[in-house]
């Protein structure tokens, strides 16, 4: 691939004791199934924030991770720096970095820089670093994975929506990208550049009314709130259903039984559950 995150050999990992989140009925009817259940993962696997059971979330190798283990698609978040520049990184605040809570936007680029974005992970990826939507998607052009970019709600900002969607027409990843928000507007004014941008609708409540209320091709459903009226009405106005975020191959397999079309996990690696 010509760089070197593609290289990096991530540490083995063991994954903890999530089969006792399977042992409960949550309100949404969903029955979570044994971990060893006999049944393939077959709905498409989103690799949350990168491979992010295995490397420090929404860093250049959490994005090569999810590729090396075979993921087709990848999800990262955006946010805007105090000097404009649009970077990689989820949290509201630098907390888990820097224990404060100063945000992305208070901080310049360059002071974003002397922040180490993989030691609080684990030592080996000491010396990651915050990565720009360049850099991300200069490494993913280079694969042919497709890309959930989450616009994070940075508040009122009506260039945000647009320098997200121009950065990736620079890459011509179009085709393969689709942008998710919780902020229903940002997605709307993408589709004001492009009405044949496909968008998804990021919602903590699967209410039944969300493909009446907010028009989308997609749909991203905390699963815990998600329930098969929610889900019917939503192929029903013939859009897909994305579920957030199992943590278990239980989990995954009764999103799936369910009806979803995709679940966006941590665990991008199926044999590693």
């Amino acid at each position: 691939m010509g760089n070197k995150h593609f290289f990096k050999v991530g540490r083995s990992i063991t994954v903890s004791v999530v089969a006792l989140l399977c042992s409960f009925m949550v309100a949404s009817e969903l029955f979570y199934l044994p971990a060893d259940a006999d049944e393939d993962i077959v709905v498409q696997i989103v690799a949350h924030r990168g491979y992010s059971g295995a490397y420090p979330e929404n860093t250049l190798s959490a994005f090569a991770g999810a590729y090396a283990c075979g993921a087709k698609t990848v999800e990262f978040d955006v946010r805007k720096t105090k000097d404009g520049e649009l970077v990689i990184y989820h949290d509201d605040t630098l907390e888990k970095l820097t224990g404060d809570r100063t945000t992305i936007a208070d901080h310049t680029y360059e002071e974003l820089l002397q922040l180490d974005a993989g030691d609080w992970f684990d030592k080996e990826y000491k010396c990651e670093r915050i990565p720009t939507l360049d850099q991300t998607l200069n490494l993913l052009s280079s694969t042919n994975m497709r890309v959930f970019c989450e616009l994070k709600d940075i508040g009122e900002d009506p260039a945000f929506a647009k320098q997200v969607y121009e950065k990736c027409a620079q890459y011509n990843m179009l085709n393969r990208i689709i942008f998710l928000s919780f902020n229903y507007d940002y997605l709307t004014a993408i589709k004001d550049i492009n009405p044949y941008q496909p968008i998804m609708v990021l919602a903590s409540f699967g209410k039944s009314t969300l493909p009446t209320k907010y028009p989308a091709e997609y749909y991203g459903v905390n699963m815990k709130t998600l329930t098969p009226k929610t889900i019917k009405a939503i192929h029903d106005n013939g859009g897909k259903v994305y579920s957030y975020a199992p943590q278990s191959k239980g989990q995954m397999l009764s999103l799936q039984r369910l009806g979803v079309d995709g679940v966006i996990t941590d665990f991008a690696d199926m044999s590693a559950l």
